[in-house]
Order: structure tokens, then sequence, then C-alpha cells
């Protein structure tokens, strides 16, 4: 296959590939995938300059790092979600709810699940974000609950009341040890701490938890855990998930009634195939994020490989969404790119509601109180990328706080030891 001119402005003059006659003269813009990256860069394109399409396989758009709050039903889907066929409507654009089947970089088009007519483009911002890694181990996709939707995680609370309400014991499996395996944990303790058949098990390859983080953030996770019913099987990778089972290299068997999957993430196989980058490795890109090999596409969330390794986090997605559409404008208008870069800001990681933690390189902060950040994170961001005018985004945002504050604030505000609680915030770790 012949490589594309590396000059932007080479490709720019080359009329691409359409799917139909159109009269309109604005530059055609794909987004691929709704999530921080795709959804910010959409919202940041002038629709009166640019013809900007938005694909999705879902209707929604879920603000992913607070889904662990539905295990234990703090929230609800509806709270996590912004609609995005309306969304972009009210920004001017359009919304394509399909499946992405291929990209040809070369034709410069995307063909769709769905629709006959691949879909053409000047400028393509891929922003697929990612999938579970399952590492090869079998049975997962099988007898294992993904952790990477609402959905999913809706799906495990339902599973959690129905063990709850048995008489016999259940064990539950978390299998990894990162942020979302430990905010997994932290939410079924909140719920389910006081229901005695239920025995929980977290199952992490590598010898610590939370590995990134400094290693007082391990040992303070498991002496909050040290008074329920939770084991840890630290420095065991799994060999095979089965139905009622999950089994340990080294021959051990662990009973499990739900097994809870959260491996990490992985590149979407989609890319690869597209010649984008290397079967299971991250698309490379240059520090403007616009792709090593092909310069009018740029990659934006969790699917790009910067020269600079960066954290796979919401906040560097909606930056880097952000800044994608500000180098697209800047490369249609055959002007040259701008550098990404990433600001640094600190991590909140939430335990149901034993702890939370602020990690900031080697800083580490717990106590209750810090919930509150993380809420108000959540609160900022969601009006953020919700493109109505501000007078209609009120019922929302006054549903979300009201539900926040039944369940997150009203319960640690309710007793004199819950206040102090509050108040108290201790020093894991310092620079």
């Amino acid at each position: 296959m012949a490589r594309m001119p590396t000059d932007p402005a080479a490709r720019l003059s080359r009329k691409p590939l359409s799917t139909k006659r159109r009269s309109d003269t604005r530059p055609r813009v794909l987004i691929l995938g709704g999530g921080f990256a795709g959804l910010s860069a959409a919202l940041a394109l002038d629709a009166h300059r640019y013809d900007v399409s938005l694909i999705d396989r879902q209707r929604y758009f879920e603000f992913l790092p607070n889904i662990h709050e539905l295990v234990s039903a703090v929230k609800r889907p509806e709270l996590l979600r912004l609609p995005l066929d309306a969304a972009m409507r009210r920004a001017g654009h359009r919304f394509v709810h399909d499946s992405v089947a291929g990209i040809d970089p070369q034709a410069q088009t995307v063909a769709m699940q769905r629709r006959k007519r691949a879909l053409a483009y000047e400028l393509l911002i891929v922003a697929l974000g990612s999938v579970d890694a399952t590492h090869g181990v079998p049975g997962v996709g099988e007898h294992a609950q993904g952790f990477r939707s609402a959905a999913s995680c809706s799906q495990i609370a339902k599973r959690l009341d129905q063990l709850a309400a048995r008489r016999k014991p259940a064990r539950v499996i978390i299998v990894g040890g990162g942020i979302s395996g430990v905010e997994a944990l932290g939410e079924m303790l909140r719920r389910y701490r006081t229901h005695a058949q239920l025995q929980f098990t977290l199952v992490e390859a590598r010898e610590r938890l939370l590995p990134a983080a400094p290693p007082a953030l391990d040992a303070h996770i498991r002496s909050l855990c040290a008074p329920h019913r939770v084991a840890f099987e630290l420095g065991t990778p799994v060999k095979r998930v089965h139905a009622r089972s999950v089994e340990l290299v080294g021959g051990r068997s662990l009973p499990s009634d739900l097994t809870v999957w959260t491996g990490g993430p992985t590149v979407p196989a989609l890319l690869a195939q597209a010649g984008l980058s290397i079967p299971g490795a991250w698309v490379p890109v240059r520090d403007s994020l616009q792709s090593t090999l092909h310069p009018l596409v740029l990659i934006a969330g969790d699917t790009a490989a910067l020269p600079k390794p960066l954290a796979k986090q919401a906040y560097h997605a909606l930056d880097m969404g952000t800044f994608a559409a500000a180098n697209a404008e800047r490369l249609l208008a055959g002007r040259a790119p701008l550098p990404f870069r990433p600001s640094r800001k600190p991590q909140l990681i939430s335990f149901g509601d034993l702890s939370c933690f602020l990690v900031a390189g080697q800083l580490v902060l717990a106590g209750v109180g810090l919930a509150a950040g993380k809420e108000a994170v959540f609160e900022l961001v969601m009006a953020q990328l919700d493109p109505q005018p501000w007078w209609q985004r009120l019922p929302s945002m006054a549903n979300r706080s009201q539900r926040a504050a039944h369940a997150l604030l009203w319960p640690s505000l309710s007793s004199l030891p819950a206040l102090r609680r509050q108040a108290q915030v201790s020093i894991l770790s310092s620079p």
C-alpha cells in the first residue's frame, strides 16, 4: 500500500473521496468516539466553519470515572450520561449512531457497521478510547463481568443484590488492583459490608495495590479492609476464569459467585487494522497529536501514545480533545500544528465511604472529606460538556446535586463521629 504524502497541505489539495455530491464547502471533520476526548473535540469546533460528524456506537456520553458509584447505588446511570444526539444537535453538528467498521487513511474514509456507504473526511479525530485487556486469559469474556460502562456496573449491582439476598455464603472476586478494582471494592464495602454472607477477594498480578502510586497507599487500603471480610491475592496472576471459580497461576482455584474483571485498558484492534499502529500497541503520535504515519489523522484520549508517555486519565482526554480540535483548525487552514503540553493535576481515588485519596506525584493524602472534591469535579465537568444554555442545564445539575447530597453528604453529617471523620485528612506519603 502506498504511503500518503507527509505534507498536510498536499493532502488537502487533493479532493477526498465522497459518497455523494455535496454543495456544503465546509471542511469535513469526522470524530470517532463520544467519550471525554471526542465530545470535547466536537464542542470546540465551530459548526459555521466545519461540517462535523461524531460517530459512536453508544447513544450516550458516560462519565466513566464515577461508574463505580453505580455498584453501591450512590448514583444512577442517567446521572452519569449525556445524550450525544442532543449534544451534537445543540452544537450544530451531526451525530451518527453506529459502530466503526474500518478506517482507510489513504482514501480518507471511515466505514460503518450498519451504513452501506463510507463517510469521507478532510480531517479525522480518533478518540475511540480503550477496551478491556484480557491479557490472553481464557474465560474472561464468557464468565467475568467487565467494569467499563454504566451498563456493566449496573449489572454488577444487580448481581450483588441477588447474592446479598441469599442466606448462604457468596464469594465475589475482583481481578485487578488498579484504580478500577480498588474503587469497585470500596463501593462494594460501602453497600454490602454488613452482609455477613458476602466475602470479597481482590486478585492482583503485581505485588501491591495501585502499583503506580506510592507504596504507602497499598498498606493503608489493606488496613482499611482488615475489619471486613476482604482477602487479597497479590503477586498472583490469573490463569483462567471459569463459570464458578478463578484459577490462579500455580494451580490454586478460588470459588466465585461473581467475578469482576478490571484488568486494565488496551487499544481497540480496529486501529492496527487501519495501519495506525501495530497490533496490541497504542497509536504512536507526534507531540501535535498527529498520527506519525498520517498527519491528517489526530489521535486523542487513551489511544494516543505520545513521545512522552501519559497516564490514561479522563482529564488528559478532555484536554487532548480540545487541543485536537484546535490543531484540526490549524491544519485545515494550512498552518503548522502546535505541540500538546499536558497539564498536571492531582488524582482523586475514592474508596467507598471508608476514605478518599488524593495522589499528586509522591504526595498522598487520605480522608473521607476528600470525596467532596471528586464530586465537585464530576459536577463541573458534566456542566462543561453539556452544551445547553446555563438555564437549561439547571434541572440536571440540581438533580445530580440532590442525589449527591442525599447519598454522599448526608450520611457523613448525620452524627458527631461522622463529622469528625470528615475533618480528618492524613498524609500517607510526601515528596
